[in-house]
């Protein structure tokens, strides 16, 4: 009987070391794959953020260079009626200073990083006083402003985007 008892004593031991072997190993399994899946989404939002910083990039050059446009439009205007920001723009022109804004607008309410965010509209402001300015030396001294503003925008844009090559997340 004694030899008995011990082979149930036995079974009974292996079959709970193996059930703990698979809950053990099914819990690590589990945890492998929430940490692929958390892996895989955080390197979803770098890639989105990538994406969206590069593109705004382009979309923030574009903006600058369609103000210069309307500043220049209104010098010509200025020198020929004497009156500044008093002349309606071209249809093409108008068109491209709202699109351009528009575009940035939505680009930049896609970026994580809030200072980022806090900077284009810093820009965006200084851009939008450049459009409504009603006196040649004011817009002259915002859109120099707007413009240096751009440089730095563009070089901030360029820190985070490095960044997010590097691995890490946005500042």
């Amino acid at each position: 009987m004694e030899a008995a008892l011990w082979g149930l004593l036995g079974t009974i031991v292996g079959a709970a070391a193996s059930i703990a072997t698979t809950v053990i190993a099914s819990k690590n399994a589990a945890s492998l794959q929430f940490a692929a899946a958390s892996h895989e989404r955080e390197e979803q939002a770098r890639a989105f953020q990538r994406d969206t910083l590069i593109e705004l990039q382009d979309a923030v050059h574009d903006e600058l260079r369609a103000i210069t446009l309307l500043y220049m439009a209104d010098e010509v205007a200025y020198r020929e009626t004497g009156t500044w920001g008093r002349k309606m723009l071209g249809e093409e022109l108008n068109n491209q200073v709202r699109l351009a804004g528009r575009r940035t607008l939505l680009l930049s309410e896609r970026i994580s990083d809030e200072n980022l965010r806090d900077h284009l509209k810093c820009l965006r402001s200084l851009l939008t006083e450049v459009q409504m300015a009603r006196e040649a030396a004011l817009a002259e001294s915002t859109h120099i402003a707007a413009m240096s503003m751009g440089i730095s925008v563009m070089e901030h844009i360029g820190t985070v985007l490095r960044s997010l090559y590097s691995g890490g997340g946005p500042n």
